[in-house]
């Protein structure tokens, strides 16, 4: 036999052999750098990247790049793209819908034999989600996104090679697309002027602003219910990083752990991973020379609502990193003097919490991509060395988490079908579909707990993956003692909504369980309502009549509400009727919001409510107030919750463009008293009461303030209000829960002369008033008045001490708006 044919081998199996070692770095040269697609260094000073330039270069990764995908999953409120990045190997990604399977097997063990079981986690990869850049003026999130998967798509050195091997890695590229465009365009704008650095005219969401990261349980946002989707239906991954910047002046970088309480609801080996990766990090990080790393400081475990807090719910490692912010982009000079420790620690100083203290200097937008880069070095390797163990954590969390609804009380939550608001039934439903949660209806009557509930009840069953999420929206919180807790201490979310549901503590019969059916969407689970099929229509208890109400007068049809007898609290129309009804709603008002030039979230919440229940409404301007005459362009003017400072001397002139700064002192309060006592109606929110207060000389003083309440405290919890009797309450419940958050109590003086006579629609319970959450000093509060109106010449004001509309979440309250705005 020749050797020729063996010998002309030998060239083909040396390009191979050569192939093989050199494809990666001719991969490496061929795919495009950040730097490049930018046109300039990234992070460099003074310069932001848009979404244009972010998203282009995801796609363009992707197009260059065997390793990289890129996914259009959604649209943002104003209309952009919202994308994800998936980063793997080329083998990982030929497979990626059995992936995906898997991690959903992981998180969804029920039926698993044994011998499956070892077969997931040796097939899985760990799956984590990196959420960049929620909060826009956090701007460091976009740039450093575009070097972690230029490095992930193409470095050869560990821990990236082993990362795209051991991990499937999704990147949110910008979860607030819209924000970042409008915190780009204005830093544009200013950079290099007397406005450098300050703060934008809007909120940098529609809606929430900074508020973004409190919609994670209540999904109103376009964003947030995007990024559900993504977490616990499609992807359903092991770990969730979100990544964020904080203010400037402290550590330079916070990792976990976190800092007590912690919420008892959550699973133990979700924390304790959350503990080892931030620790680890910190080890890593403090090897690599980075200094001023906290840990256990500032941040808790107690509530949630947050974009890491709710996956921790849906037993997923939650990670949170806060970086020290800059000028947006403009770095910032920070002196050794003027740093202060991280919260919680007395002093600017090495800690067990505090390992080495940065020493002070210029902190730049490229630092802080540096730090979340070595964080996202010391995570990914973490999990790409171990990637068993952090699988078989996931898939041990979530059998444990499964049996204990089986065997722990509640086993169960039922909502009854006779509930009047299937508006709102219908909202909270949606908000646990959305979140991975099952939903059932039962066809007949349902005995539990030595009761019976009518057919057509929801019934949500614990023994479920996600049902300790459910638990912990559907319990009572209590708030340990010892410090006031950071933000929201109570949030269950039945009580906020006017939703009665039924705790079921001992185990449903098995017949009872096994005649249950699925229902996957809202409407299908609130079919059998006797509210949904209209057979009494006009209810105000119900969320739908309201918006229907909303058309109606849009429409011109005059509608009554009915105050007294067996009828009160239903509406019905005047045409074609001869009801002597005392309150009757002529037409849809011409309705003001007013906008301060600063982006207030308060408002925006309020926008969001009036626009779900098509409400027309105008934005009224500092300008357009202060220019007097308001009865010629409104009938109701609503004033969100903005301090009275700010109400009254709005931005100071030389931060912002002149057109922009100043408030309503004194033509606009002048105008607004002017509108309200020819005949106006004028209804302030929260913070605003108190400047209302002042202005017309209400006998109302509010006892959550002044010495004698310097024992009280609530910064956030669910209350109780008692209605009182009165036109404007016809047909609420004997009481209600409501959102307070700092908010106002009034003591009114009955003695006074020569003001306007307040009446109390509302009060805040004498008794029992905590339902949800943590209260200090109770009795400043108990009994006080919580709602308020006074007829002022011949306009009428409404004051709220809370906020009715309190980040959407309030939905029991919202009406107590609406009366507001709609009857005189």
């Amino acid at each position: 036999m020749s050797d020729f044919p063996r010998l002309a081998a030998w060239p083909a199996a040396l390009f191979v052999s050569w192939f093989a070692c050199w494809a990666p770095s001719l991969h490496a040269q061929t795919v495009t750098t950040p730097e490049q697609h930018l046109g300039r260094p990234v992070g460099v000073d003074f310069e932001l990247a848009d979404w244009t330039e972010v998203s282009g270069y995801h796609r363009l990764l992707a197009q260059e790049s065997p390793r990289v995908q890129v996914e259009h999953v959604g649209t943002t409120t104003e209309g952009r793209e919202f994308l994800t990045t998936i980063i793997s190997s080329e083998a990982n990604l030929a497979r990626l819908d059995e992936i995906k399977a898997i991690s959903a097997r992981l998180a969804d063990p029920r039926g698993l034999a044994p011998e499956e079981r070892a077969g997931l986690i040796r097939d899985g990869r760990v799956v984590i989600l990196v959420s960049l850049a929620m909060h826009s003026t956090e701007t460091a999130g976009p740039q450093f996104g575009l070097e972690l998967v230029h490095r992930l798509a193409t470095s050869q050195e560990e821990p990236w090679t082993s990362v795209r091997d051991e991990c499937v890695v999704v990147v949110l590229p910008c979860t607030n697309p819209d924000g970042l465009d409008r915190v780009v365009s204005w830093y544009r704008e200013t950079v290099g002027t007397p406005y450098e650095g300050t703060g934008l005219l809007e909120l940098y969401q529609h809606y929430a602003g900074h508020d973004n990261n409190r919609d994670w349980f209540m999904l109103s946002l376009d964003e947030t219910r995007i990024v559900t989707e993504q977490l616990y239906s499609v992807w359903r991954p092991q770990v969730y990083w979100d990544v964020h910047q904080q203010g400037r002046s402290r550590e330079r970088l916070f990792v976990p752990p976190f800092r007590d309480p912690l919420n008892p609801n959550l699973d133990p080996s979700v924390m304790s991973g959350i503990d080892a990766l931030g620790s680890r990090a910190l080890f890593d990080l403090t090897r690599e020379g980075f200094t001023g790393v906290s840990t256990g400081v500032t941040y808790d475990m107690w509530w949630n609502g947050g974009n890491r807090n709710v996956p921790v719910r849906h037993n997923i490692i939650g990670l949170l990193t806060e970086a020290a912010s800059v000028n947006i982009a403009s770095p910032v000079w920070l002196p050794l003097d003027e740093l202060q420790p991280p919260r919680g620690l007395p002093a600017y100083a090495p800690s067990m919490r505090f390992v080495a203290p940065w020493p002070g200097g210029w902190w730049r937008l490229r630092d802080i991509i540096d730090y979340e880069l070595g964080f996202a070095r010391s995570l990914l390797g973490s999990l790409a060395r171990e990637r068993d163990q952090w699988l078989g954590n996931a898939l041990d969390i979530s059998v444990r988490n499964i049996a204990q609804g089986r065997q722990e009380p509640p086993r169960a939550w039922i909502i009854p079908s006779d509930n009047r608001d299937t508006a709102a039934v219908r909202r909270l439903l949606d908000t646990l579909l959305l979140g991975g949660v099952e939903v059932h209806t039962s066809p007949g009557a349902l005995q539990a707990d030595g009761r019976e509930w009518p057919a057509g009840s929801v019934v949500i069953l614990r023994e479920q993956p996600y049902g300790d999420h459910v638990k912990d929206l559907f319990e009572v919180q209590r708030y340990p003692d010892g410090d006031p807790p950071y933000d929201v201490a109570g949030w269950t979310l039945p009580l906020l909504m006017g939703v009665h549901r039924v705790e079921v503590v001992n185990a449903l019969d098995t017949d009872a369980v096994g005649s249950l059916q699925r229902a996957r969407t809202p409407e299908q689970a609130v079919e059998a309502f006797p509210t949904t099929g209209q057979a009494r229509g006009g209810d105000t208890r119900n969320g739908d009549e309201w918006r229907q109400l909303m058309r109606s007068l849009a429409a011109g049809v005059p509608t009554k509400l009915v105050t007294e007898g067996e009828d009160a609290g239903f509406f019905t129309t005047t045409r074609g009727t001869k009801s002597e009804s005392p309150v009757t709603i002529e037409g849809m008002p011409r309705i003001g919001v007013y906008a301060p030039w600063s982006g207030s979230m308060d408002e925006g919440w309020l926008r969001w409510v009036l626009d779900r229940w098509e409400v027309p409404f105008t934005r009224v301007r500092n300008e357009m107030i202060r220019a007097g005459e308001l009865d010629r362009i409104l009938d109701v003017l609503i004033v969100p919750s903005v301090w009275a400072g700010q109400l009254e001397g709005g931005r100071r002139s030389g931060t912002v463009h002149p057109e922009f700064a100043g408030g309503l002192d004194p033509e606009g309060a002048v105008a607004i008293d002017a509108f309200v006592r020819g005949g106006g109606t004028l209804v302030t929110l929260g913070g605003s009461s108190s400047w209302a207060v002042d202005l017309f000389e209400l006998p109302l003083t509010d006892t959550t303030r002044g010495d004698e309440a310097k024992n009280f405290s609530c910064p956030g919890s669910v209350l109780r209000a008692v209605p009182e009797e009165s036109r404007f309450t016809a047909g609420l419940p004997g009481s209600m829960a409501v959102f307070f958050s700092s908010s106002a109590a009034w003591e009114v003086d009955e003695k006074a002369e020569d003001v306007p006579t307040v009446d109390v629609l509302m009060r805040y319970a004498p008794t029992r008033v905590l339902l949800s959450g943590w209260i200090r000093g109770e009795d400043a509060i108990e009994g006080k008045a919580a709602w308020v109106t006074a007829e002022v010449g011949q306009g009428r004001v409404f004051l709220f001490g809370f906020r009715p509309q309190y980040r959407s979440w309030s939905q029991g309250a919202f009406q107590l708006l609406f009366r507001s705005m709609l009857l005189r």
